[in-house]
């Protein structure tokens, strides 16, 4: 039996990187890297089994302050993949706040990116806060450094390991409509700084909820073992692995 072929688009990014080795681990796919260099070459090298869109942009201050460049990344690049390419399923990897910043550039392109994935042969997997991997910039960072965090310590959150994210996608890559993933639990952002010693600072007025509204599984990571991680980054230094 031959091997579906899935192409991961935005696969040196932080997700689509980890995504790559995750769809690898699996002996019923082959993987193709998509990244800018050889987007085009790929993009009319035959159908693919199954497309996975990892390339919208993760720069929530970026998205603020660069409305329409975020726009087209977003939007206008996911209706290219499904316009452009040749695919017989298609995931959207897309972020809760596509549900809870609609206030936002970053949260309402997303959630209009979301509005194009309609049918059966789409899957839509809206990722919560992570960590782990290639890890540099987010509360998490700001917490390691001490510094300001924009968003208020109450702010209740499903910190999951980003590659514990990539292999459930490769997992329910056949799946449909809209699940939001990540821990099953959420902790504070007070919590977390707290625990690890850290001495920035909140936002007093923006509670920032970023957990699963959809079912969660028993078996799913616990938000509070971010604090273990983040304390060992914070004694190793934090560009440590």
């Amino acid at each position: 039996m031959s091997r579906l072929r899935v192409a991961v688009v935005g696969a040196a990014g932080y997700v689509g990187a980890v995504l790559v080795e995750a769809f690898g681990r699996h002996r019923d796919y082959e993987v193709v890297p998509v990244v800018r260099a050889n987007h085009e070459r790929l993009r009319t090298a035959g159908g693919y089994d199954v497309l996975v869109n990892a390339a919208c942009p993760s720069k929530r201050f970026w998205a603020e302050h660069n409305p329409a460049a975020d726009r087209d990344r977003t939007v206008t690049g996911t209706e290219r993949l499904r316009d452009e390419w040749t695919w017989d399923r298609f995931v959207q990897i897309s972020s809760i706040s596509a549900r809870t910043q609609l206030d936002t550039v970053y949260g309402r392109n997303r959630a209009a990116a979301e509005q194009l994935c309609t049918g059966a042969d789409t899957f839509i997997v809206r990722l919560g806060p992570m960590y782990g991997g290639d890890y540099r910039k987010g509360v998490l960072a700001d917490m390691a450094a001490d510094r300001p965090v924009f968003a208020s310590g109450r702010s209740r959150q499903s910190f999951a390991p980003v590659e514990w994210c990539a292999e459930w996608i490769a997992g329910h890559a056949n799946g449909t409509g809209l699940r939001e993933v990540g821990a099953r639990t959420a902790v504070t952002l007070a919590e977390v700084r707290d625990a690890v010693g850290s001495r920035s600072e909140f936002a007093k007025d923006y509670v920032d909820d970023q957990f699963p509204a959809t079912a969660t599984e028993s078996d799913w990571p616990d938000a509070a073992a971010v604090i273990d991680w983040l304390s060992r980054r914070r004694i190793n230094g934090w560009q440590a692995n």
